[in-house]
């Protein structure tokens, strides 16, 4: 074999192996640690309590309890990110059997509390100005949540209908 062929079949593998890494880290698995979380940049209040800017704020319910309305600390906060851009997946765990799911560009998460026994879908859309949004996902990687929400149906809560309390940012960069 001459020095021209083995050259090229040299770049053919030096090629190929680029080619396979950039598809495995654009895949689908390329799950990974989030970078940091934090309390909601929004500015907004999701509660009654002016108290909560500037804290974490996840649960349901009416009074602040490990069943209802949490303020947990970021690092008892666990976040994995998939994907990147439009194609950002963002798991939360958090203290007390919370989980979150969000999906650029949705404003529906899904909720659920191990705990309770309790999941669902939580639409976040607002209904009277489209161009408000309380899932932020401007920022490359990145989701701030600010919300407050109807609670599922059948989540039963001696209040009568629960609302859903959600403020925090993931970053994923």
């Amino acid at each position: 074999m001459n020095h021209s062929a083995k050259r090229t079949r040299r770049s053919f593998a030096v090629a190929a192996i680029g080619v396979l890494a950039a598809l495995t880290a654009c895949g689908s698995g390329d799950s990974r640690a989030a970078t940091g979380v934090s309390a909601s940049r929004s500015g907004t209040i999701v509660t009654d309590s002016t108290d909560d800017l500037g804290s974490i704020i996840i649960g349901w319910g009416e009074k602040r309890s490990d069943t209802e309305i949490t303020t947990p600390k970021p690092e008892d906060i666990t976040a994995r990110c998939t994907g990147t851009g439009e194609n950002l997946v963002v798991d939360i765990s958090a203290p007390n059997g919370w989980k979150i799911k969000a999906f650029n560009p949705s404003q529906v998460l899904t909720v659920e509390n191990t705990e309770q026994d309790l999941s669902g879908d939580i639409d976040t859309t607002n209904q009277f100005l489209e161009a408000l949004h309380s899932i932020d996902w401007s920022n490359p990687d990145q989701v701030d949540i600010a919300a407050t929400a109807d609670a599922p149906a059948d989540w039963n809560s001696s209040y009568g209908q629960g609302r859903v309390y959600l403020s925090l940012h993931v970053d994923c960069t």
